[in-house]
């Protein structure tokens, strides 16, 4: 029998299907501290055969860093590709990465940017993050390689809880915080931190890491029979360089986040992980709305109106177009400006891990394959949000 779960985290998202007898796990919400205890209480098991983080937001990849953290395991590790572009300088050369990203952000000179996001949304690269295949790359083991030449701490990944590093460093840490961008100095480095522990604590679990690079357009590849990238390709290859904040804006945007799809043997009963994408990408939404689930992009955020048009009056061209069997499920924390008009406006049944109604409490949301689809678990409310 099939499984779909999504484990109420309060903030963030993490989704857990079984299929097949194959365990996966989609991402880790927001807490740090206490993910792979209640992953375990919730679904009974430790190991898996896939775990995928979908981009470097703190609510989705942060409950990774503690299920690999306490010893859980998985088979396979399934990364966004674009973080090997530099992944190799946040291991081995973390300090002069750290230099040049400091520079950039004093030389943006625009202090209404406080966060890589709003760095993305400013400068927007999704064509420069398109592979250039004429661009010459190094192979991916590379990175292993590197991981096993790193040092287990460094001056750089200190730097989040203090300001002690080596005296070249001070004066262009000073001028960042003089000229008040502190805040997204201190989200890029978090992100860069994250980026490398998830790396070397997959690699050091003894998973095989697989790597899927973002793509707006094309055919995406990849994956396996029980989950599919739907608007990414998996590359064996490193990605190309990219500056410091460059790279750090990419692997935290929502835009560019993963989205994987796993189909049913019958064509209902399938699963669309969106993450936090407004699916401005080309590709087809491989999905068969009848009875089938998709989770609810970025927590059914009005910021990702256009993924929810693009549900709404999805075609056989476009694809993902649903209707009233279809399930959306959200994971949110108590918030009070999501979920938005556009989420709320949606047909299909709707199903929440913590509603915004105040009478609400927050439940793991379980659905059981059934003959034809997805039955919900018994005790379990519809969506109640105002």
């Amino acid at each position: 029998m099939d499984k779909f779960i999504s484990i109420n985290v309060n903030q963030g998202d993490a989704f857990y299907l079984e299929r097949a007898g194959v365990r996966i796990l989609i991402d880790g919400g927001k807490s740090r501290r206490g993910f792979q205890k209640q992953f375990e209480r919730t679904i009974n098991a430790s190991t898996l055969d896939v775990v995928a983080c979908t981009h470097a937001d703190a609510d989705h990849i942060n409950g990774l860093l503690d299920f690999f953290e306490l010893g859980s395991q998985s088979r396979e590790v399934w990364l966004p590709g674009a973080w090997t572009s530099r992944l190799r300088d946040l291991l081995i050369n973390p300090d002069e990465f750290l230099q040049e990203l400091i520079k950039q952000i004093d030389e943006i000179g625009n202090h209404e940017i406080t966060s890589l996001e709003d760095y993305y949304d400013k400068y927007g690269f999704r064509e420069s993050n398109d592979m250039n295949l004429d661009e010459p790359s190094s192979d991916i083991n590379e990175i292993y390689k590197a991981i096993e030449e790193a040092p287990e701490r460094s001056s750089f990944f200190g730097l989040i809880y203090c300001f002690q590093i080596s005296e070249m460093l001070r004066p262009y840490i000073r001028q960042s915080l003089d000229n008040c961008t502190c805040k997204l100095f201190i989200d890029a480095i978090d992100t860069a931190k994250k980026i490398r522990e998830l790396a070397i604590l997959a690699f050091n679990s003894g998973a095989k890491i697989r790597w899927f690079e973002f793509q707006g357009s094309g055919t995406a590849s990849g994956g396996e029979s029980h989950l599919k990238p739907v608007n990414s390709n998996e590359i064996f290859r490193i990605s190309k360089r990219l500056s410091a904040l460059e790279y750090l804006s990419i692997t935290r945007s929502n835009r560019e986040s993963l989205v994987f799809y796993s189909p049913s043997s019958n064509g209902s009963g399938d699963v669309l992980f969106s993450a936090d994408s407004d699916f401005s990408f080309q590709q087809i939404i491989p999905i068969h709305p009848d009875n089938s689930i998709i989770t609810a992009p970025h927590h059914g955020s009005e910021d990702n109106k256009n993924a929810y048009s693009r549900l709404k009056s999805g075609d056989r061209i476009t694809g993902g177009c649903i209707t009233r069997k279809t399930i959306i499920v959200r994971s949110d924390g108590r918030s009070s400006k999501r979920p938005g008009s556009a989420y709320k406006s949606l047909v299909s049944k709707k199903i929440c891990t913590l509603c915004r109604h105040p009478d609400t409490e927050g439940q793991n949301v379980i659905f059981l394959s059934a003959k034809y689809g997805w039955k919900r678990k018994k005790g379990m409310s519809w969506c109640h949000c105002i």
